[in-house]
């Protein structure tokens, strides 16, 4: 038959106590050694794990059977127990290594020992809680002051071990050996309740903070809801590995005049006391710029040191967004950068330790206006980079050699004349774009893409955007359009096009191009280059000067007449040139669109300062309905529409108007039906007087027109299927 143990005395644990703290107060209850108190629990007097004859640390770490002894003798719930160990908050506030019971000094600032208010050892008799222990501990919000952390009497940390067990426990007096000298010098034992405690400001920034952190280790396995980390928010694991990175970074770099608004003077004394002390020869805060981070990796051993690093770090990862984190981070990574130590993005994510993905964007962002322009498109600033460059070539088959020219008109600035600031701006942006989170070097982005522009024209191109308030998120948007690419991708594939037609010499063939120009226009161009080169550039979004040599513009001059054939195109012969384009692609097996250009959210350009218009900022009816016949001035139809006159030229070209004489407007309109009416009347066997009385013209005009177009007419009477006139 078995007999359950129990103790004489039961005393209950105390709400958020620890488990030794707990037993300590049984055995001092009791008047017994304490290893009498673990001999009646069932527990054991030595780890057997360590070569040291030392008791295990429950604590820290207590095993099921262990929980269960206590339990059966006690009379208190295993999982009470559990909770007061810090089993719970492995993996969340700690990182426990289970073999040894020990916490991990260098993960989440682990730590030994245990600060202690003495106001509460005081009220409770001795009784200690359990989160003193942890190095997100600083300061008790009930009695408004800092955690003390050492025996004023020894200067030793409490609780770096356990009691001894052949004595028995005093509760509210130091168990340490005492600073004497000697192989077994007795206890401490100065009452911890007398140590002198610095006070903070009751409801104040480091109280604030400590009930901050109080809340989220109340609930460890509950995500923490800070705006920096999205709607989702983050294991508190994670945050409290960013509050540890950045509260490195503050003691190690911070000034005292940057942290005059964080804690009062008596605290920062203490902090620059605990700073010196530590403070190697070779600190970054000597004259030397050398890097030896003495505060990166461990906690803090000063309760003052502790409140400042954890109130900053706080303060920062509790901002609104990824650009306000930036923007209160900035003096700390220029603090870093004041130490003469060389801080590129790639260098700034790896201050303090391995950090999130919202504080390393924050981190890269902070560092923004000390960026050259590439690098700023590299490590994506602008948008608040979540990633590190990488590998983004395959973007350059989503890219055309050109950028889009709706986009092209957004992003470029102009001169006074209306000219683009920069020669071939549509190649360099085009460039730019590949750029955007990508590791490649200019000179690759450039083969990549097809275009022959310089490295040096593209880094000149982007210096000069950053420096014009005109263009303050023009690198914003290349960014966009980059990830929408990479999110997205495009139903072009560019490369494929650039090896395929660039080739070529001949599009269209010259005798259908010149037929139509004779009976649309007066004065016909002499030949079919700019047709051919129309069709070569919209296929592969290439500029016609890297076609083939027989049809690419050698002169200035004829670019110039292929940019002025591009707005002056009547919409009969864009409409041709569009169907042998569509043609050229069915004959390659080629299902894509002629034209595509990627389309972003207006939420996402709402309030950005571009320097060219929107494209639909000037509807087509409006356009259509401006534009007069017969030869006119861009600047003046411009001035009309109240906009600039490379928006004009772009709606132009790619929404055509009738700007063609009357006589010749009539020929305009006929061959743009032509081929519906060739349907109605081949395929639906309607008579010509059918489909004039639906279009509204005349007889003889349909009759002509299928003439010229090679349809051979019907002779006059009933066919069977032809639909009766009414």
């Amino acid at each position: 038959m078995t007999v359950q143990r129990s103790l004489p005395i039961r005393l209950p644990p105390l709400p958020g106590e620890a488990l030794d703290s707990w037993l300590e107060a049984i055995a001092a209850r009791l008047n017994c050694p304490f290893t009498d108190v673990l001999s009646a629990l069932g527990l054991p007097t030595r780890d057997p794990v360590l070569t040291a004859s030392v008791l295990p640390r429950w604590t820290t770490l207590a095993r099921q059977d262990e929980l269960a002894a206590i339990a059966e003798t006690t009379g208190v719930a295993e999982d009470t127990l559990v909770a007061m160990t810090l089993q719970p908050l492995d993996g969340h506030a700690v990182a426990i290594h289970p073999e040894h019971r020990r916490v991990q000094p260098r993960i989440l600032w682990g730590r030994s020992g245990s600060r202690f208010c003495p106001v509460c050892l005081a009220e409770t008799g001795g009784r200690w809680q359990l989160t003193w222990r942890l190095g997100w501990s600083f300061a008790c919000t009930r009695h408004h002051l800092l955690l003390a952390d050492r025996c004023p009497a020894c200067r030793r940390i409490p609780r770096l071990r356990s009691h001894p067990r052949s004595q028995t426990p005093r509760p509210g007096r130091c168990s340490s050996p005492a600073a004497t000298s000697g192989p077994r010098p007795p206890r401490c034992h100065h009452p911890l309740t007398d140590t002198p405690v610095t006070t903070i400001t009751a409801d104040g920034t480091l109280e604030a903070t400590q009930h901050l952190i109080d809340t989220a280790l109340a609930t460890p396995d509950r995500s923490v809801n800070w705006p920096l980390y999205g709607p989702g928010g983050a294991p508190l694991q994670i945050v409290l590995r960013d509050v540890k990175s950045l509260g490195a970074l503050v003691l190690n770099h911070a000034t005292p005049s940057d942290l005059h608004d964080v804690a009062p003077p008596d605290i920062q004394d203490r902090l620059e006391r605990y700073r010196a002390h530590l403070r190697p020869a070779t600190s970054q805060r000597t004259s030397e710029p050398r890097h030896n981070d003495a505060h990166s990796y461990l906690a803090p051993g000063d309760a003052a040191a502790t409140a400042v690093a954890i109130t900053v770090a706080t303060h920062i990862l509790r901002a609104a967004d990824i650009r306000t984190a930036a923007r209160s981070l900035q003096w700390l990574t220029d603090r870093v950068a004041a130490t003469g130590r060389p801080l590129p993005p790639a260098a700034v994510v790896t201050l303090g330790g391995a950090v999130s993905p919202p504080l390393e964007a924050a981190l890269r962002s902070s560092r923004e206006a000390n960026l050259m322009p590439v690098a700023r498109l590299r490590h994506r600033t602008a948008v608040n980079s979540t990633r590190p460059p990488a590998n983004q070539d395959a973007r350059a088959c989503m890219l055309p050699a050109a950028l889009w020219p709706e986009w092209t008109l957004r992003l470029s600035p102009l001169h006074t004349s209306g000219r683009p600031t920069a020669r071939r701006m549509d190649e360099l942006l085009s460039t730019a774009c590949l750029l955007v989170g990508n590791t490649t070097s200019i000179r690759a982005a450039t083969r990549l893409t097809g275009t022959t522009v310089s490295a040096h024209n593209v880094s000149t191109l982007l210096a000069d955007l950053t420096r014009r308030p005109e263009c303050v998120d023009v690198l914003r948007v290349l960014i966009l359009l980059a990830d929408h690419l990479d999110t997205h991708g495009s139903p072009i594939d560019y490369a494929r096009r650039r090896a395929l037609f660039t080739p070529l010499s001949r599009f269209i063939d010259p005798a259908l191009w010149t037929r139509l120009q004779r009976r649309l226009r007066s004065n016909p161009a002499p030949d079919d280059s700019h047709a051919q080169r129309w069709i070569f550039h919209t296929l592969t979004g290439s500029p016609p000067t890297l076609a083939h040599p027989d049809i690419a513009p050698a002169t200035s001059a004829q670019r110039q007449h292929y940019q002025r054939f591009q707005w002056r195109i009547l919409p009969a012969e864009a409409e041709l040139l569009h169907q042998t384009a569509r043609a050229l692609l069915d004959q390659h097996g080629i299902d894509e669109p002629v034209h595509w250009a990627p389309d972003l959210p207006a939420r996402a350009l709402r309030h950005l300062v571009l320097p060219g218009p929107a494209p639909d900022s000037v509807s087509i009816a409006d356009l259509h309905r401006t534009a007069p016949a017969g030869d006119f001035s861009i600047a003046q139809l411009a001035r009309t529409l109240n906009t600039t006159t490379a928006h004009v030229i772009y709606l132009l070209s790619r929404h055509p108007v009738d700007w063609s004489p009357p006589r010749f407007r009539r020929t305009q309109l006929t061959a743009t039906r032509i081929r519906q009416w060739r349907t109605w009347y081949e395929r639906d066997r309607m008579s010509l007087q059918d489909i004039a009385d639906r279009e509204g013209t005349s007889l003889a005009t349909v009759r002509l027109a299928l003439l010229k177009n090679d349809v051979p007419l019907r002779p006059p009477g009933f066919y069977p299927g032809r639909p009766h006139r009414r």
